[in-house]
């Protein structure tokens, strides 16, 4: 379940409470973010109901919205390029909130797990999903998207180079370009270790 609290002295989190019913559900809802005015919030949900892939049965991964409405959060609904046929999970939002960047093994995949990003249209609105390409994904798993203010995209990789199971890497966006990435970079034995890190 998703939980609110309020940040307090010394990093402390006070009030904490569930957000309400809409949002938490008996399924796993995480990995929520926020547009900079806190009134949308992206966030997953496993989906309820398993279905067949293939040989394998699983319950898909899948991203959704909400919004802040008059002191409630309503509008829950799921984006429409997430599918019962395979997951989208770990949205994160670009610095002015038009890009929407997350992780998926949706058809077009180059393996376990991509990164992709869709535009937010000003109408509200979804582009296409773009993969991310070759230089940022692997046959592996790209996963766990951060954006900081400073539009420096990170992401956890067990494909890259790196010192074993998941490590955090970087990218930035190309100035004259925006769909193309600077070759990532591995952030070095301070943030990652021989064991998952993202």
């Amino acid at each position: 379940d998703l939980y609110v609290g309020k940040i307090g002295t010394g990093g402390k989190l006070d009030s904490i409470q569930l957000f309400p019913d809409k949002i938490n559900t008996d399924q796993h809802e995480s990995s929520a973010v926020f547009t900079q005015d806190g009134n949308t919030m992206y966030f997953n949900r496993t989906s309820d109901q398993r279905v067949k892939v293939g040989d394998i049965k699983f319950a898909t991964v899948r991203l959704f919205k909400a919004e802040y409405v008059n002191g409630k959060w309503t509008n829950e609904q799921e984006l429409p390029f997430s599918s019962s046929q395979y997951n989208t999970e770990h949205p994160a939002l670009s610095a002015d909130g038009k890009r929407l960047y997350f992780s998926s093994d949706m058809p077009g995949s180059y393996g376990s797990f991509d990164l992709f990003y869709v535009s937010i249209n000003d109408d509200g609105s979804y582009g296409v999903p773009t993969n991310l390409g070759k230089q940022i994904n692997t046959p592996y798993r790209e996963q766990f998207p951060f954006v900081s203010k400073d539009n420096v995209l990170y992401f956890a990789s067990d494909g890259l180079p790196g010192l074993g199971g998941l490590d955090i890497f970087q990218t930035t966006v190309d100035e004259d370009d925006n769909t193309k990435f600077t070759k990532p970079l591995n952030l070095g034995n301070t943030a990652n270790s021989g064991m998952d890190d993202f």
